[in-house]
């Protein structure tokens, strides 16, 4: 009886620590945040150069097959049956290399984004954490277009243009 008594003591004493301890939570706009950093807009330009430098590749390679199907529809009168299946099988590994460099252009972009956006973001993480820190947050969300989990939200817990001002953006 005297262990249930004094287990049930702890419990108590441990139950209005954690209260009286309440952890504060803000929230951010990470996407306005990063979105704001002139790294961002440069990335954001990079990446567009990248996905045309890519779209012109597959365009030059397309011109590419059509021009050699064209010369084979042509020339293929006066060619061997032999020389005839090796062109075809050329023309079919070409137009297989533009269906998979087709495919890869989305991959290749998507890594390009995330390398050049990566650092972006860790700087915004960082500048989030060292708010929150300052101002005595034990959790940050995002609340982001994108994410919007927050139902309701206090105003003063937005740390977005506290974040803002320790990064220098408007």
């Amino acid at each position: 009886m005297k262990k249930i008594i004094l287990l049930l003591v702890v419990c108590v004493a441990i139950f209005s620590a954690e209260t009286s301890s309440a952890q504060k939570i803000a929230y951010v706009d990470m996407q306005d945040i990063v979105s704001s950093m002139p790294a961002s807009a440069k990335a954001d330009t990079a990446i567009q150069k990248f996905q045309q430098d890519l779209y012109q590749q597959y365009q030059t390679m397309q011109k590419e097959l059509q021009d050699e199907a064209g010369a084979f529809v042509k020339d293929s009168a006066t060619m061997s049956e032999a020389v005839k299946q090796v062109k075809r099988g050329s023309l079919q590994d070409l137009n297989l290399r533009i269906q998979q460099f087709r495919q890869n252009i989305n991959n290749n972009v998507n890594k390009k984004y995330s390398d050049l956006m990566k650092p972006i973001v860790d700087q915004a993480q960082a500048a989030v954490g060292a708010v929150a820190k300052a101002k005595g947050y034990s959790y940050v969300l995002d609340d982001s277009e994108q994410v919007k989990v927050l139902i309701i939200k206090p105003e003063g817990d937005n740390l977005t243009a506290a974040v803002k001002a320790k990064l220098g953006l408007k």
